[in-house]
């Protein structure tokens, strides 16, 4: 199986399509030439790209499976309450719809390196490092400066990452993602990923897990960064200001106090009486939030609910597992002129920021040991 590289846009999220890779040269249509059935294609057929095999062009085309810009490439997966897309480069979810259209997450057409991060697995740690810098087990380590005006590094190692589609363990309503997180400068340690989107009839399930490969113990912490809203059509989606419409809920008892220049974490406070007490439901007319809230109420399962419901009443839901200790809140304040205030970032996390200095919450992988993380969106039932 060959692939050209397609020459201009990537294929549009939100859109339907048979569920696996798709050739984006050949959207809306699929590719006989690839295997995907549709005589639509435009590029030649693969009997043609074979006999150009000695030809300058011919040594453009690569595998599927060795692409060097798979980004160009992504993945649908489809159930009974939904569709969602999702592309290689950082396993980034790019949009999921509801088997009317409704989007519940704002959708995006890049392959994954926006600068909001929308939609991208975060690991092996969320949010900022202060200055890049951490002592573990005795040694100082430094990490690349990400965020070169905070003095941070941010959101982790893999965003730009291309992840591998696990072929064996996925299928037409379940897409499974790896990535081999090799030791780099800052952190020496070698982890095992999987990203896993499923669509069943509670909606569609992330799933995040890591297993330290390394003979060394690792620091670890994981999240994901999903731009939620409320049920929306095509149309109203991704439409500025829409955020000063919409209520939020989460059943948090603390937030994390940050300085304001670098947004660095200072300690906790209790949200009591406060502009970040979501508990009740908090409409978010005028009010701008980028917030870490922790001591989250659970149910008897140990998980627990997030709400966005809009103007119509209608809401978009996020239930988290029990791995899932911190929800970061973000209006979507500090986009380009015209295109804020579309989406609120409810991210699930397993630490806070800063995490590999203060220790708060912070996973510590042993050599062989696995840590998992998951949380659903879905359109609350009527």
């Amino acid at each position: 199986m060959w692939w050209i590289p397609p020459r201009t846009s990537r294929r549009p999220a939100g859109s339907t399509s048979t569920s696996g890779p798709v050739c984006a040269c050949c959207w809306p249509g699929s590719c006989s030439s690839c295997g995907t059935g549709s005589p639509r294609c435009r590029r030649r057929t693969l009997s043609t790209a074979r006999s150009l095999k000695r030809s300058t062009r011919l040594r453009a085309l690569v595998s599927l499976t060795d692409a060097t810009d798979s980004s160009a490439w992504v993945h649908t997966v489809r159930g009974p309450t939904g569709t969602a897309v999702v592309a290689p480069r950082g396993a980034a979810l790019l949009s999921f719809t509801t088997p009317s259209g409704e989007h519940l997450v704002l959708a995006t057409e890049s392959d994954g390196r926006r600068a909001d991060c929308s939609g991208a697995v975060l690991a092996p740690w969320t949010n900022r490092i202060r200055d890049g810098r951490y002592d573990f087990q005795g040694k100082t380590h430094t990490l690349p400066l990400t965020e070169p005006e905070r003095g941070a590094a941010v959101h982790g190692l893999v965003l730009g990452a291309l992840w591998t589609r696990d072929r064996s363990a996925s299928s037409s309503s379940r897409l499974v993602l790896r990535h081999e997180l090799a030791p780099s400068p800052g952190y020496p340690h070698r982890l095992n990923l999987a990203c896993s989107y499923e669509v069943t009839d509670a909606g569609l399930t992330v799933t995040v897990t890591a297993r330290n490969c390394g003979r060394d113990s690792a620091p670890y912490a994981v999240g994901g960064h999903p731009y939620l809203i409320p049920p929306s059509s095509p149309e109203a989606a991704g439409r500025p200001g829409r955020v000063d419409l919409w209520r939020l809920e989460v059943p948090a008892g603390t937030c994390l106090v940050t300085d304001s220049d670098r947004l660095l974490p200072l300690g906790s406070a209790p949200v009591d009486g406060s502009a970040e007490d979501f508990r009740a439901g908090r409409s978010l007319r005028g009010a701008r939030h980028d917030v870490a809230l922790g001591d989250l109420a659970r149910d008897s399962t140990g998980c627990f609910s997030c709400r966005l419901t809009g103007d119509d009443g209608r809401a978009t839901v996020m239930n988290c597992g029990q791995g899932v200790r911190w929800i970061q809140v973000y209006t979507d304040d500090q986009g380009a002129e015209g295109a804020t205030r579309r989406a609120v970032a409810v991210e699930p996390m397993s630490a806070p920021a800063d995490a590999f200095n203060s220790e708060q919450d912070l996973t510590v992988l042993a050599p062989g040991e696995e840590h998992r993380l998951w949380w659903r969106i879905g359109q609350e039932s009527d």
